[in-house]
């Protein structure tokens, strides 16, 4: 479903106007200096990109600002950040559209706009500061319920996943996310012991404070629930699936020439953009046909030192680029 983009910021600003509501915490977006050069955005003509994960509308805003005659289709599912997107693009309407859905669905959605190609694709599938203040259960400090949920239209939430799964599934869950093995089979026993006694954990803040009472505060900037927290959302929102295959519909999309730009926060996502920039390009077994992507990038690409220091939520990005060459 498109956005129209001046009627939602009316909506927003006269619900703000009703409710009292504070003005809400935007990030800096990471690496906007490299995503631009890597996507060509200051060469294109007319061009087209479209940001698979637009978010609150950071690198959009970034790519639109860059060039004025360059369109951008935004495409995300949470519906709430499209609204701040909406507000946030609302002075280039006539150049960007917002698009309520997937990027799994990145090519079926497209051709509801009627375009077939685009010139640039930008995957960012990072968690923003105005998700961690949505009262979703993202934070360690939300007196809330365990949702987790991008998509609130899903069924399954965080507290679903709580309730369902057995302390080995949990174990192997925490694991993948990069918990110690000995922790996340203590943090599993505690959590099915918990349900069995109360129930079960009631809010993101209490999941917090039971998985430092095991862990014990070990100092340094980790709070010791990240990787407890990081595998229930990646889980919830079938975040490395959505990853994969967002890539692949990013490389259908492309015109011949054009730019994939991924970036990654994590190891497990980082991974999974090497291995299926690895699947494209690779030629097909059938003859002599071409793969489809050329990698750009043979290793990530890092941020700045002086970024790192300006923007510390960018320091563990990581930039990984293609190009589609038939």
């Amino acid at each position: 479903m498109a956005i129209d983009l001046q009627w939602l910021k009316r909506v927003i600003e006269r619900r703000k106007k009703e409710s009292g509501e504070e003005g809400i915490r935007l990030h800096p977006p990471a690496m906007v200096k490299e995503v631009l050069e890597f996507l060509r955005v200051g060469e294109l003509g007319k061009g087209v990109v479209v940001d698979m994960t637009v978010g609150t509308g950071g690198h959009s805003l970034a790519i639109l600002q860059a060039n004025p005659r360059v369109e951008v289709i935004g495409i995300d599912r949470d519906a709430s950040s499209l609204e701040v997107a909406a507000e946030r693009l609302a002075d280039y309407a006539d150049r960007v559209t917002l698009i309520y859905g997937d990027m799994r669905d990145a090519q079926r959605l497209l051709m509801q706009l009627g375009v077939e190609q685009v010139d640039g694709c930008l995957i960012d599938p990072g968690l923003s500061l105005w998700q961690m203040d949505s009262k979703r259960g993202f934070s360690f400090l939300d007196d809330a319920p365990l949702d987790m949920r991008m998509d609130r239209a899903s069924q399954v939430t965080a507290q679903t996943l709580l309730q369902t799964l057995s302390a080995e599934e949990m174990e192997n869950l925490f694991v993948q996310a990069g918990e110690r093995r000995s922790d996340a089979r203590r943090i599993a026993q505690a959590i099915v012991k918990e349900r069995s006694r109360s129930g079960g954990i009631p809010t993101a803040k209490a999941l917090a404070e039971l998985v430092t009472q095991i862990k014990g505060l070990r100092g340094g900037r980790i709070h010791p629930a990240t990787k407890v927290f990081m595998a229930l959302r990646m889980a919830v929102n079938e975040e490395i699936d959505s990853l994969r295959l967002g890539i692949w519909e990013g490389s259908k999309i492309l015109k011949k020439g054009g730019r994939l730009v991924v970036l990654t926060y994590q190891s497990l996502e980082d991974k999974t953009v090497k291995e299926t920039f690895a699947t494209l390009v690779q030629p097909p077994e059938r003859g002599e046909e071409r793969p489809m992507l050329r990698i750009l990038t043979k290793d990530p690409v890092r941020p700045s030192y002086q970024e790192r220091h300006q923007n510390p939520r960018a320091r563990s990005c990581k930039l990984r680029a293609a190009e589609r060459v038939k």
